[in-house]
């Protein structure tokens, strides 16, 4: 299973975005060794379930500091972290009715790490400069 390494390309240049980005990096890591060491399903569900606590945290998190620096990308990056937690929501419950299936597991993993990667590219990024902008230019 694939692995993402944190390099430059994916920081938003927001500490403390950018050091939860890192802790959501590291799980999906984490959730790919419990596939690929066969585990088995509790490690795999103790995963997904902080993989959900910890994304629904980080999005408020996220969203809280776009709405204080009057970010225009909030109201597409909310819309964004909406569509990760319902694809998450629908993917854990097939995982679930699947009975612990590993290629559900699998698909897990890959869907909502790449989109995961994805969003930081795209939306992150922006949503990083727009905090920066804000952050010096109220100093």
């Amino acid at each position: 299973m694939q692995k993402f390494e944190w390099t430059d390309s994916l920081s938003v240049g927001v500490p403390m975005i950018d050091t939860q980005h890192k802790e959501l990096i590291a799980a999906f890591n984490d959730l790919s060794d419990a596939i690929e060491q066969g585990t088995g399903s509790t490690s795999i569900k103790k995963l997904l379930v902080f993989l959900q606590y910890f994304t629904e945290w980080h999005f408020g998190q996220e969203e809280s500091c776009a709405a204080k620096h009057k970010c225009p990308i909030a109201g597409t990056n909310q819309q964004a972290h909406a569509k990760f937690l319902e694809i998450f929501g629908e993917l854990k419950t097939r995982y679930r009715e699947s009975g612990a299936s590993e290629e559900i597991a699998r698909q897990v993993h890959t869907q909502l790490a790449d989109w995961l990667v994805s969003h930081i590219m795209t939306i992150d990024t922006q949503l990083g400069q727009c905090i920066r902008h804000r952050s010096t230019s109220v100093a």
